[in-house]
């Protein structure tokens, strides 16, 4: 592989552009596993770091009560740092640095994407659920307004 330009390398022709940060976006889903195995798989062998980023989408009604609203927190901070722990040990078992960002509960794209403007990651790596056409028409998608609002390229995961 001959060097072109930074940032840029040429491989039989095609130009690939070198990866040095990865955001990784993961949340407590059935694919954040696979999320962070891509993740891995792109940064083998080529020393980037993966910032690692818990995101969950969600915005409580304001009736709730406040000792269920915290209970529900509670919950969720749990589990998210049981999904970051995972993924750390796999991360580093790789061999790959990592850190970690920290966990949002709200609204997750605005979170990624301002994520995106502060750290300027070659490649955001995203898990997806594969929302119905109506429940995506109804409640939007993620994702959707990741790959349309974000400068950097995004790689879904399913």
């Amino acid at each position: 592989m001959a060097e072109v330009s930074k940032g840029v390398r040429a491989q039989q022709g095609i130009m690939i552009p070198t990866i040095s940060k990865i955001l990784l976006v993961v949340r407590n889903d059935a694919d954040y596993r696979k999320a962070t195995e891509n993740a891995i798989q792109i940064a083998a062998g080529k020393n980037p770091k993966i910032y690692l980023l818990y995101a969950v989408d969600m915005e409580l009604p304001p009736v709730v009560p406040e000792n269920t609203e915290k209970q529900i927190y509670d919950r969720l901070r749990k589990e998210g740092e049981q999904v970051i722990e995972e993924c750390i040990r796999k991360i580093k078992a790789s061999g790959i640095d990592v850190e970690v960002i920290g966990m949002h509960f709200g609204f997750a794209a605005e979170r990624i994407l301002r994520t995106e403007r502060e750290l300027k990651p070659d490649l955001i790596v995203l898990s997806c659920r594969g929302l119905s056409t109506l429940k995506r028409f109804l409640l939007g998608s993620i994702s959707d307004e990741v790959v349309k609002e974000a400068k950097a390229p995004v790689l879904l995961v399913k």
